[in-house]
């Protein structure tokens, strides 16, 4: 909770939440939670545990941890709330050209 806390006025402070992106941040609440609790069920009973034939098989949490990280990521990405965005997000918020952009627009005026 302490985690969506902070998103949510993260996003409130920089202007980004609509009342729209709640069922979004909604999702992402939820999937981190999955993320928490089959990581405390890895840590508490272990990578394997066996299977019907009394063979080990991987611990049925590890696929819904990685899951539900897949799903944060993807989710954290959208509101900007990973490094690489939130650069991308100051790059597309700043009047500064990129290296890049002055080189072609430096070129442009040479010819």
């Amino acid at each position: 909770r302490d985690f969506i806390k902070r998103v949510y006025d993260h996003l409130k402070e920089s202007n980004q939440l609509d009342k729209i992106d709640d069922a979004a941040l909604n999702m992402l609440a939820v999937n981190y939670s999955l993320f928490l609790d089959a990581n405390k069920a890895i840590s508490e009973k272990g990578l394997t545990s066996k299977g019907s034939r009394g063979n080990d098989i991987p611990n049925p949490a590890i696929k819904i941890a990685n899951d539900a990280e897949v799903q944060c990521i993807k989710l954290m990405e959208k509101f900007g709330l990973t490094p690489r965005d939130r650069q991308k997000m100051k790059m597309l918020d700043s009047d500064e050209l990129s290296p890049l952009e002055t080189f072609v627009k430096e070129s442009k005026e040479l010819r």
